[in-house]
């Protein structure tokens, strides 16, 4: 399958994981906060530009067909176990968004850290989106979550040859720095299996992670995953 692009729009950001971003697990924000959440809000999606960018590949036997690049590191071999499908997949808020923070970085701290916790919040569900659409064109596969570049023992060094190949710079303006870094900051790179029988769920769970034991989230009684 070629490349395919697509601009996604967020209509109602979800402001509930925005806040477990901020901290405030269970907590209620207090009136001035709520009123920075809705003002930030506004500002970022006048600022932001979704968009992803896919491609499909065979794999066989974990090797994937039609595309010079290995995947390093056992989380994703397994992840990836009984899938005769991958898809690489990648999503960004654009330049917009970090021109935003920076802006907001000198006129008031607290509004950068709002915006910033609710452009991650949007850019999952920028992902979410983007899943939704593609996976329609595989109604007949059982599919994997979410796995993303550096999660786990799936290195980040990946990054630019995983970009490369999906031709990201170009199609939608995502490129990664000397510190394996995406740019703009809210974008992601992931992979998502297709197949039959798999052992793995839809959606990540603490106890695959290797992390799991340092994880700040889990510390609170909370997740990262969806």
């Amino acid at each position: 399958m070629n490349h395919r692009e697509r601009n996604i729009v967020i209509e109602d950001i979800n402001f509930d994981e925005a806040l477990r971003y901020l901290g405030y697990g269970g907590n209620v924000p207090d009136d001035k906060t709520k009123e920075l959440l809705l003002s930030c809000g506004k500002q970022l999606k006048c600022s932001m530009e979704g968009k992803f960018v896919y491609k499909v590949f065979g794999l066989r036997d974990g090797h994937i067909l039609g595309a010079d690049f290995i995947l390093q590191g056992q989380a994703i071999k397994n992840h990836l176990k009984n899938c005769n499908k991958v898809i690489f997949m990648c999503a960004t808020l654009s330049a917009g968004v970090d021109l935003l923070i920076r802006r907001q970085q000198i006129t008031g701290m607290a509004e950068a850290m709002i915006t910033d916790s609710l452009a991650s919040a949007v850019i999952e569900q920028v992902c979410d989106k983007a899943e939704e659409v593609i996976l329609r064109d595989f109604a007949e596969y059982e599919h994997t979550w979410r796995f993303g570049l550096g999660y786990d023992d799936f290195p980040l060094e990946c990054q630019k040859q995983f970009l490369d190949i999906l031709d990201a710079p170009k199609r939608i303006g995502v490129c990664v720095n000397d510190s394996m870094m995406l740019t703009p900051t809210k974008s992601v790179t992931c992979v998502i299996g297709l197949g039959h029988g798999l052992d793995t769920s839809t959606k990540r769970s603490c106890e695959m992670c290797s992390l799991r034991e340092k994880c700040q989230f889990r510390k609170q009684g909370l997740t990262c995953g969806k």
